[in-house]
């Protein structure tokens, strides 16, 4: 019973950060029908973000928190507006391949200024561990589940509760009919772009406490996050959050029972176990 509860609970962290990706790709895809490979890059930015926040000041990174989802704002409104809104205007095929091309740029030139030796913030404030009964919670893991938890709610609340967001909602269904009313679609786009790297921001900034930087650090999140808005809908942010659970669940499971080596393989099996039965997804419909 430890062991499981210990998983679960492992699970869940690493799920959130997973959500936390998932979420900017469903966001832009069912926005703006583009792939955003460049996720992982926005979060691998805001870990340097919080890194050097963090070793400049000495103070704890979810204090860099605002600073990284501002600074990913305003680099995600900059992208759309110089890249992804001239490839809005091109063929289809371009428009799938443009986040992929500004990952690599965003990678090697993350690699050609700060090289790629790994970093880690040594003191976060939160070292140690905490024993309830049979379950060891590490203090690093706390401040990124409550980060997480808060850009969850914050962003389901933006979407559902206020005006821009319902704006941004009824573009995502249907551009025509949303300007035929008077939404400025492409105030639309450019928010959720940015959204969608802010987002990816405090993924970076929660994922700092307990895992190492370095310029490639987003591939891993990036191909989860896929798996995770394809299990849960495309276009469904709820179901970004739920697919990032259950990967994150099923990660922790495998390692914890079978080998650590089986991970991958145990979300594979999970991922095309759900696509048999729900081939649009958890929340895509029928």
């Amino acid at each position: 019973m430890a062991t499981l509860l210990q998983a679960l609970y492992e699970g869940i962290i690493n799920g959130t950060i997973y959500a936390l990706i998932a979420m900017g790709i469903a966001l832009v895809w069912g926005v703006m029908g583009i792939l955003s490979f460049s996720q992982g890059e926005f979060l691998m930015i805001a870990m340097f973000v919080a890194y050097f926040f963090s070793t400049a000041t000495g103070l704890p990174p979810v204090l860099a928190l605002p600073l990284c989802m501002g600074v990913l704002f305003v680099l995600g409104l900059g992208i759309y507006k110089t890249i992804i809104y001239k490839a809005l205007q091109g063929p289809t095929l371009s428009q799938r391949l443009i986040t992929f091309a500004l990952s690599l740029v965003l990678v090697n030139g993350m690699l050609m200024l700060f090289g790629g030796t790994f970093k880690t913030i040594q003191h976060t404030g939160m070292e140690g561990s905490v024993n309830l009964g049979p379950l060891v919670i590490a203090k690093n893991r706390i401040i990124p589940f409550i980060i997480a938890v808060c850009v969850f709610a914050f962003m389901l609340w933006f979407l559902n509760k206020t005006r821009q967001g319902k704006a941004i909602r009824a573009t995502s269904m249907d551009k025509t009919a949303a300007e035929h009313v008077g939404i400025n679609t492409e105030k639309s786009y450019a928010l959720a772009f940015g959204l969608s790297a802010a987002v990816a921001g405090a993924a970076g900034c929660a994922l700092s406490y307990y895992y190492y930087c370095y310029p490639s650090v987003g591939g891993n999140f990036q191909l989860f996050g896929f798996i995770a808005v394809v299990m849960g809908g495309f276009g469904s942010v709820e179901g970004a959050i739920v697919g990032g659970l259950i990967m994150g669940l099923v990660d922790s499971l495998t390692g914890v029972y079978f080998n650590t080596a089986f991970k991958y393989l145990g979300v594979c099996l999970i991922f095309m176990l759900i696509l048999q039965f729900k081939p649009k997804g958890l929340f895509g419909g029928k």
